[in-house]
């Protein structure tokens, strides 16, 4: 089942786009040649809408459209302690606990058995470092 959503995410993205009126945040992968442009509506704290554009492998790919999916309608701070657990999944770390509310972002746990790839999968995640920031966080 979840080789069916990395597949999904990857080849059909549902959150891959430019947005206008949005700064995009751009981070690259080097060790994998990812380049990806994160795009996050911030207001009052909240993540309101978001998408993503680049290139890179399929596990980039997919991680960023799941990332978009999983952060919309969040706040900063749930999402960084949402971050916290993905990260420690993608490294084999997390407990069935702390995974319970991860819905389709547990296909990405299979990149614990493929360590050099954990960076691919937190690429994304990474413009939350640089969203928090930014003057207006928009």
């Amino acid at each position: 089942m979840y080789d069916e959503i990395l597949l999904e995410h990857n080849l059909h993205p549902v959150y891959q786009g430019k947005m206008d009126k949005v700064e995009p945040i751009k981070l690259v992968n080097a060790g994998c040649g990812d380049e990806l442009e994160v795009y996050l509506k911030i207001k009052d704290g909240k993540i309101e809408d978001g998408s993503f554009d680049g290139n890179g492998c399929a596990i980039a790919l997919a991680s960023a459209d799941l990332f978009i999916e999983a952060v919309t309608g969040k706040s900063l701070d749930e999402v960084l302690k949402q971050r916290e657990t993905f990260n420690k999944m993608v490294v084999g770390g997390a407990s069935e606990e702390e995974l319970k509310e991860f819905g389709s972002l547990r296909a990405l746990e299979c990149v614990s058995r493929m360590p050099a790839r954990a960076n691919c999968a937190k690429l994304a995640w990474c413009a939350l470092d640089k969203c928090s920031k930014r003057p207006g966080k928009s």
